[in-house]
């Protein structure tokens, strides 16, 4: 059993929407009274966003302040401001984790360059660590546009990328410029009217998530089984500095919800006329970056097919997302499940570790060289106790990011 907490803005966001998906009352779990919820912490310093999406009888804790943290890692992170904050939150985990038959782990929904989401993010994920060392630690994570959100999203990312690396197992990560490509490509073919909205962002997120995320179904029983971190991080994951996943999914019909289809799901209508799990791999491969993409371990799991052409998916993805040339051939798993969670559709996600997340940590890396070396808002740092040898260290763990896929990505001599 996982426990998620959802930070910030854009970690309640993205849960909010991942839970508007999740509605069969089945796949919650039950407290005293018979009354149902989702194992789902929500933590952030401003209301407004939480109190969009609160469900009261099915969300496990909120936890809110008023004050924001002014798009400040340092401020999220600083101790001083956020002792109660992150002494309720983790009080919430341990009660979540002692009401579970077996707790594997957190899933922690965040952005990588937002005051609340980055800073108290990684503060929560420092803690969670301390405390339940043995867990597994998951982070979803969203980074910020290359056009440039506010002037401290890069210190804020190369801070957070720090974090991530040093205490997480796995990051699910994606982009918000990438994001808008897609959602902006699909609006077009639909003939959709209007601009994309964060709505449409957001469902796209979700629908990629959801299917690595959503629990699963035996074929032969209604006995449904949590997301395996530990599976995911294993075949995912083999190397332990190299952790930085892209997650996309493909459904075969737009009845996601139960509100008009988003821009984001016009891509699966062509594949819903033949129901057939090789063609929606095929459109989800189609859709990662064509760069000298090579993967160091990939998972597929494939839902609500009867018959799953198991050699045929392998070979497509192989043939998709080339794996690295060196040594033992890197971990490939294929998961079948023949029915589908309810309320979901026959769904292919294709998860790969790879080195499309190298060239945003560059430039995030590039640009906060060029402010650090100008002095740039180095003092609304410094304010909450992060000096000079803070930025130094955080430049160096950023760095062997970038290091690490790059020699993992060198051929076998």
């Amino acid at each position: 059993m996982s426990v998620f907490v959802n930070v910030g803005q854009c970690g309640n966001q993205v849960g909010g929407a991942l839970m508007a998906l999740a509605k069969d009352p089945k796949s919650r779990n039950k407290r005293q009274g018979g009354k149902s919820h989702l194992r789902c912490i929500l933590v952030d310093t401003e209301p407004k966003v939480v109190r969009s999406i609160r469900a009261p009888d099915s969300i496990a804790a909120i936890h809110m302040e008023q004050s924001g943290r002014g798009n400040n890692w340092a401020m999220g992170y600083a101790r001083s401001k956020n002792v109660a904050l992150c002494e309720h939150v983790m009080e919430s985990l341990r009660r979540e984790i002692e009401a579970t038959d077996c707790y594997r782990g957190a899933v922690l929904l965040h952005s990588l360059a937002g005051g609340t989401g980055s800073g108290l993010g990684s503060r929560l994920l420092e803690s969670i660590r301390d405390t339940y060392p043995k867990a597994y630690i998951v982070s979803g994570c969203i980074a910020p546009s290359l056009r440039g959100d506010t002037p401290l999203q890069n210190y804020n990312a190369l801070f957070t990328l720090r974090h991530l690396q040093e205490y997480a197992d796995a990051v699910l990560f994606k982009d918000n410029d990438d994001l808008l490509r897609t959602v902006s490509h699909w609006t077009a073919l639909s003939n959709r009217s209007g601009t994309v909205s964060l709505g449409d962002m957001n469902a796209l997120v979700a629908a990629d998530w959801a299917g690595l995320l959503f629990p699963t179904v035996a074929p032969t029983s209604k006995l449904r089984r949590e997301f395996d971190v530990g599976g995911f991080v294993t075949n995912v994951c083999p190397m332990s500095q190299a952790k930085f996943v892209d997650v996309r999914s493909a459904y075969c019909s737009t009845k996601l919800t139960s509100k008009p289809p988003h821009a984001c799901f016009a891509q699966h209508l062509t594949a819903a006329v033949h129901h057939d799990p090789l063609a929606l791999t095929r459109q989800v491969l189609a859709s990662f970056p064509r760069t000298t993409y090579a993967s160091l371990g990939q998972l597929v799991v494939a839902r609500g097919f009867n018959v799953v052409p198991v050699q045929s998916l392998v070979d497509a993805v192989k043939k998709g997302v080339p794996r690295v040339e060196w040594g033992i051939p890197p971990p490939f798993a294929v998961k079948s499940i023949a029915k589908a969670v309810d309320g979901t559709m026959s769904s292919v996600t294709v998860c790969s570790n790879g080195t499309n997340i190298v060239p945003i940590v560059e430039t995030l890396l590039e640009r906060a060289a060029r402010q650090f070396h100008a002095r740039a808002y180095v003092h609304w740092y410094a304010k909450y106790g992060v000096d000079t040898d803070f930025f130094t260290e955080s430049f160096i763990h950023t760095q062997a990011i970038v290091d690490e896929y790059h020699a993992l990505n060198q051929p076998d001599e």
